[in-house]
This record gives C-alpha cells, sequence and structure tokens, in this order.
C-alpha cells in the first residue's frame, strides 16, 4: 500500500482522535519512531488545536509535495528513511500545521524566550506575490521602491504598495498578493483601483482586466478605492458574498468564518449572498452571517478603519475577541489559563508601530488584573497576582 499526503494527513488525525486502525497506527508508529522531525511535528498536531490558515501553507504545495514523496512515501516494506528537517517542513505546511510550531524545526536547539519565539513566529513568512503560473516572487515591505521584472510583467514594490505593468494585455489567470501577519500593504491595480489589505489578508487578481467585469477575490479585511470604469463594474468576492460598485469606497473584513462586514464610506454598493441582496448607503454596514442572512447597521469609520493606520481601537471589547487579533497582527496564539478571564473588558489601542510586549505590559497596568507568560510559540494570559 503507498499512503498519499491526504491519507497521513487522515491517519495523523485519527490518531489524534483515538479512531485509527491498527495497520494504519503501526505504519505511522514506525514512521515516528524513525525520523525525528516527524515525531516532533506529532507532537505539535497533539498539543495544539490548529487551523488550515494560508499563512501556513507552503507556496507550491504540488513541488513540495515532490520532493518529499520519493523518501516519505516508501511501500510498507522499505525502511523509512529520516528526511532533513527542510523538507519535512514542507510537507509540514500542506499539512496544514501550525507556522510558528513548523518554524520551530528550523531553529536551534537552544533555548529561547517566549518574546524571541514570538518575533520568530510572526516573520516566518514573507510579503510575496504567487504569479498565476505559479512562480513565488518575495516582495520588499517597508523599503525604498525596487524593480523586480518577470517575463512581461514590470512590478515596481516598496514602501508598502506594489504597482505593476503589464505588457501582454492578453494575460490571464489570477495573481495572489498574501500579506503575512504584523504587515498591512496597498497595490494599485492596472484600472487604477487601489486596494488596503490588512494583515493575514490575500487578494487575488489578474494583471489586467479583460471583458466587462472586473473581479478581484478576498480573504481577510481590505479597503477599497474603486476607480470608476463606465459600463465595467467592480466586483469583490469573498468566502460568503460578492460586492459589487461602479466606483466608491469601502471596507471589507471576512476574518471571523461564517461573518461578512461591509462597510460604505462613499458612494454606492450591492453585497449580494445567494439570492440576498442589499444596497447600502454611505455610513452603513451590511454584516452577513451564514444562515441567518444580511443585517444593516451604522458604523464608526474611525473604528472600523483604524488599522489602516496601523491602530486597532477597543471600546468595552472582551479580551477573547483581542486574541485573533493578536493572532493575525503578530501571529501568536493566545490562550486564556482562566477561561473566565476571556470575557474581561478592555478598552484601549493596539499599535503596530509598538511590539507585542510593549501592548502587553500596558494591559497589565490597565487594572483588568491580567498576567502573562509564553509557553514556547503560545501566549498564554492569566490572571494577576494579588498582593496582600
Amino acid at each position: 500500500m503507498q499512503y498519499t499526503q491526504e491519507h497521513i494527513y487522515e491517519l495523523l488525525l485519527r490518531k489524534k482522535n483515538g479512531n485509527i486502525e491498527q495497520a494504519d497506527n503501526q505504519y505511522l508508529e514506525q514512521l515516528l519512531a524513525d525520523n525525528e522531525d516527524v515525531s516532533r511535528l506529532w507532537n505539535d498536531i497533539r498539543q495544539h488545536d490548529f487551523d488550515e490558515e494560508i499563512w501556513y501553507e507552503i507556496e507550491d504545495s504540488e513541488a513540495a509535495w515532490a520532493n518529499v514523496e520519493q523518501q516519505l512515501l516508501q511501500p510498507e516494506h522499505s525502511k523509512v528513511r529520516r528526511l532533513r528537517g527542510i523538507k519535512w517542513l514542507a510537507a509540514a505546511c500542506l499539512l496544514g500545521i501550525m507556522a510558528a510550531g513548523a518554524y520551530y524545526l528550523l531553529t536551534p536547539s537552544a533555548e529561547m524566550s517566549g518574546e524571541e519565539m514570538a518575533a520568530a513566529a510572526s516573520h516566518a513568512k514573507g510579503l510575496r506575490l504567487k504569479l498565476s503560473n505559479g512562480k513565488t516572487i518575495q516582495l520588499p515591505y517597508n523599503q525604498p521602491s525596487q524593480q523586480i521584472t518577470t517575463g512581461t510583467i514590470a512590478l515596481n514594490a516598496g514602501a508598502r504598495t506594489l504597482q505593476y505593468t503589464a505588457e501582454d494585455r492578453s494575460m490571464g489567470g489570477l495573481n495572489t498578493l498574501i500579506v503575512p501577519p504584523k504587515m498591512d500593504y496597498r497595490v494599485i491595480l492596472s484600472d487604477g483601483t487601489e486596494i488596503w489589505l490588512n494583515a493575514t489578508s490575500t487578494l487575488k487578481f489578474p494583471f489586467a482586466f479583460n471583458g466587462t467585469r472586473r473581479e478581484v477575490y478576498l480573504e481577510g479585511e481590505g479597503y477599497f478605492k474603486v476607480a470608476k470604469k463606465a459600463g465595467k463594474p467592480f466586483i469583490v468576492h469573498t468566502p460568503e458574498t460578492a460586492v459589487e460598485v461602479l466606483g466608491t469606497e469601502f471596507n471589507i473584513n471576512t476574518y471571523k468564518t461564517g461573518v461578512t462586514s461591509t462597510c460604505l464610506v462613499s458612494g454606492a454598493v450591492a453585497t449580494h449572498s445567494g439570492s440576498s441582496t442589499i444596497v447600502l448607503k454611505p455610513g452603513q454596514e451590511a454584516v452577513y452571517m451564514t444562515r441567518q442572512g444580511f443585517t444593516v447597521q451604522q458604523f464608526d469609520a474611525d473604528m472600523v478603519l483604524s488599522w489602516m493606520n496601523g491602530i486597532f481601537q477597543f471600546d468595552n471589547t472582551r479580551l477573547r475577541d483581542l486574541a485573533p487579533v493578536i493572532k493575525r497582527w503578530f501571529g501568536i496564539k493566545v490562550v486564556f489559563d482562566d477561561p473566565s478571564l476571556a470575557d474581561a473588558p478592555f478598552t484601549g489601542v493596539l499599535d503596530k508601530h509598538h511590539d507585542l510586549p510593549f501592548f502587553l505590559r500596558n494591559l497589565k497596568n490597565t487594572g483588568v488584573g491580567i498576567d502573562y507568560y509564553y509557553d514556547q510559540e503560545t501566549l498564554h494570559l492569566k490572571a494577576a497576582a494579588v498582593n496582600n
């Protein structure tokens, strides 16, 4: 029997859940006994509840799997050979293992402080553009502008902005701009539309719009300033909805699974899901929830758009709702040692210009009664000790 990538992934999950068959378990036990890297990764799966997020996927899954397939997926009678850490890391990313845990395998064996691990995890993946032909280009971030040429495409990247020109206007296919944790980035499309992407977001777009529709695909959060083009509507697809405009400014947030928020700043938009359509006026927010549909409400532009200035504002926000923001911005998982702390309210700001320890020290001083510590790449929040 030959174990495919998908089958090994399934076996690992079955083993974790305790419903794996004996023959399959024997295979995994041999793999774990013969390969230290596999054993470390199994420990990571066993200890964490992880999400299959795009930030922790390798750029070219098929090529990465081809690199490890011949060494890992041997017939049962062959002894599994030890893989080099970097090759198993590629396979691990394919299996959806947390980036911080996978990144740990590449670090020296010397102990690191919690803050050092937090910094390492937040930079495990860089800003990059995956072209429609499968090639991936690493992009500079907050640096002077650089010229990058690939085929007929000329990229101008730097100062947190990407612009481009494409000599071949018939080029098809979607390119994927990947913005990792602790970064935000702007891209200017071929029609002049400007899009600001928040941390941990992806945008799929063509180098040139052909036909009568301009279509892009967003996951995460983005602010759109759409160039007006008569007779060519601009459509933003999200996992749950589609937003159609002609020329306007709006913000879309899809971070929370099953929830899509569209906030209209100026102009007019229509947001669709299935047979439901909502037309917004400036100052209105449409919130779509799976199985519940749309609700419309007013929104506070200062609160919603504060991320564009590198600041997240919170007003009596539960700490449990801060946890995903910290994870997106710093790439660090948050665990509450005392579950009751998750409902504690917090009013203040999270400023991207300061590091996470700076925010945590301020959090301790707010009177919420919070203390914290790191356990490898996980941030634990606990009740502060009471001084008698």
